[in-house]
C-alpha cells in the first residue's frame, strides 16, 4: 500500500475513532446525569431516501422538559443513533414513546439543553469504534509491515 492511501486510511479511522470515542464517553457520562419527568410531544417513523436511493428510516420523537422552571425540547433519544434501512427498529422506538407519553428525561447538569431517554453506551457507538480501529490498524500496518520485512530479508 502506498503511504498516501496509508495515510488515508489511519485519518479514516482516527475520525471513526473521535466520534465513536466520543459518543461512548458522552453515554457513559450519560448514565450519572440528574433526571426530571418530560412528555413526549410527538413520535413518528421517519423515512427519507438514502444516498444510493433506498429509503433510510429513523425515529423522530419529540419531547419537553422543564429544568429550574426553564422549559426545553428535545429529540435525541440516545447517543450514537445510526439511520437504517429497516424500519423495525425505528418502529418499536416509536411505540415505546407515544406522544403524550411520560417519560424520564436525562440532562446534562452544565448543559440541560443536552438531554436523552435512554443513557448509557450503544452498541452503535461501539460499531464506530470498531471500524475506526480496523482503518487505523490497517493504515498502521501498511506502513509498518513493508520496513519489519524488508530488514529481515538482508
Amino acid at each position: 500500500m502506498r503511504p498516501f492511501a496509508a495515510s488515508l486510511f489511519i485519518a479514516v479511522g482516527l475520525l471513526f475513532l473521535f466520534f465513536g470515542g466520543r459518543s461512548l464517553y458522552r453515554g457513559v457520562a450519560s448514565s450519572y446525569w440528574p433526571t426530571v419527568e418530560g412528555r413526549v410531544l410527538s413520535s413518528q417513523v421517519k423515512s427519507e431516501r438514502g444516498k444510493r436511493g433506498g429509503l433510510v428510516y429513523s425515529a423522530e420523537v419529540n419531547y419537553a422538559y422543564a429544568v429550574n422552571a426553564e422549559s426545553f425540547t428535545c429529540q435525541r433519544i440516545r447517543f450514537g443513533n445510526i439511520n437504517t434501512g429497516n424500519p423495525v427498529l425505528p418502529t418499536q422506538l416509536v411505540e415505546k414513546y407515544p406522544a403524550g407519553k411520560s417519560v424520564t428525561v436525562h440532562y446534562c447538569g452544565s448543559d440541560p439543553f443536552l438531554a436523552l431517554l435512554e443513557p448509557g453506551i450503544q452498541s452503535a457507538s461501539l460499531i464506530v469504534v470498531g471500524i475506526g480501529m480496523l482503518f487505523a490498524g490497517v493504515g498502521v500496518a501498511a506502513i509498518l509491515i513493508p520496513k519489519r520485512c524488508i530488514r529481515h530479508s538482508r
